[in-house]
């Protein structure tokens, strides 16, 4: 292609206004992003925030706690044997001259 072919087809070509910015991909508010997600997406973070809610529920208002079972039918936990005693060292009953 020529010089002045190119010079006509640039003054034939209708002028193009600047660009201006590029739209942005990320979504701008809420509704874009709920309306982007799937409905299995959707349902796992409903029942992800519905277990969340409870378990908190639940740590806050739980009932209290029941107190300590009775003994049944006389059973008593055994308490820990007895520490057994330091035995003396062997020895006669009484004393001997050669005994040291």
């Amino acid at each position: 292609m020529t010089r002045a072919r190119a010079e006509e087809l640039a003054a034939a070509a209708p002028a193009l206004a600047p660009a201006g910015p590029r739209p942005s991909r990320v979504p701008e508010s809420r509704r874009e992003i709920l309306d982007s997600m799937p409905r299995d997406v959707k349902a796992f973070l409903a029942v992800a925030a519905l277990v969340m809610v409870a378990g908190l529920g639940w740590l806050f208002l739980a009932p209290p706690l029941p107190p300590a079972a009775p003994a049944v039918l006389g059973y008593v936990d055994a308490s820990p044997p007895p520490v057994p005693r330091a035995t003396p060292p062997p020895g006669p009953p009484f004393k001997l001259p050669w005994w040291k």
